[in-house]
């Protein structure tokens, strides 16, 4: 007569179906936080501070802006307040 050992009931994956591994993978791999711009404003140094984060140019961002707020009605806008009041400065070099 042979036992066998009870099978153990399966893990319960994470909440958002994702493993640690891809986790992990989503993070951006740097250390560097959003910030807004001093040295590259037009107004605030928000689009300066996201094209610096996502290594782009800032004139790219400014169009991306720029191109979005009429077909948004203004909800970019209102992201743009948001994330100038949210962000801090860069600290000055």
């Amino acid at each position: 007569m042979t036992i066998r050992p009870e099978p153990t009931p399966p893990a319960e994956p994470p909440q958002d179906g994702l493993l640690h591994q891809q986790r992990r993978a989503r993070r951006p791999n740097t250390a560097a936080s959003l910030q807004r711009s001093r040295s590259d404003r037009v107004l605030a140094g928000v689009c300066g501070g996201i094209a610096s984060y996502v290594d782009a140019s800032p004139l790219v961002v400014r169009v991306l802006f720029a191109a979005s707020l009429v077909p948004s009605i203004g909800v970019t806008g209102l992201g743009y307040l948001l994330l100038w009041w949210l962000l801090p400065n860069a600290p000055t070099v």
